[in-house]
């Protein structure tokens, strides 16, 4: 028995054998079906990971953009509300200039004094600068000339009206008289 499950494994009918040719070819014709497949997973895969990293750096660059227009609109709002005290501390200014000599040494304006300095230390925290212009030469981005007068040609000889910056940008010129150089 053991000689005749040789001899039959050894020699394939006819038949067997093209049983064994069809599964072979069916076979093959799966592999190239599944490998063509393959192929066009893997090239979905790569246009799925190109688009992944580029909504990824869009995402990134969105978020950049978000957090610059957040700050942009901070400062922004804070520009305003500083413009809008500008005047008020002009009055102080003002009111501290026409004081009259025998009520400079009273407690109250002592103590508005202090109000006003600290106004103005927390105003510079938030970036707010004066600018010192009285003898500067004129600069028609941080001086409007309101007159003109005796002294040094184009120097600053009076200041009407203290000029502030912010950030290194005038939030509002100074108003000044200008020597002409007589």
């Amino acid at each position: 028995m053991t000689s005749a499950k040789q001899s039959s494994a050894g020699t394939d009918s006819p038949l067997e054998l093209q049983i064994l040719r069809k599964q072979l070819e069916d076979l093959q014709s799966q592999v190239v079906t599944l490998t063509t497949e393959l192929d066009a997973a893997k090239v979905e895969a790569a246009k799925f990971k190109d688009l992944a990293a580029r909504s990824q750096a869009d995402l990134q660059n969105a978020k950049a953009r978000v957090e610059r227009e957040r700050s942009e609109l901070a400062a922004f709002a804070l520009e305003a509300m500083l413009k809008k005290l500008l005047p008020t501390i002009d009055s102080f200014q003002r009111a501290f200039l026409h004081l009259p000599e025998e009520l400079k040494n009273h407690e109250w304006v002592k103590g508005v004094t202090a109000i006003e300095r600290q106004l103005l230390k927390e105003l510079e925290s938030a970036g707010l600068k004066r600018m010192f212009s009285l003898g500067a030469k004129i600069d028609s981005e941080c001086h409007e000339v309101l007159q003109q007068g005796p002294g040094a040609k184009d120097t600053v000889t009076e200041v009407f009206e203290e000029g502030y910056e912010m950030h290194g940008r005038v939030l509002r010129p100074a108003k000044v008289k200008v020597g002409d150089g007589n």
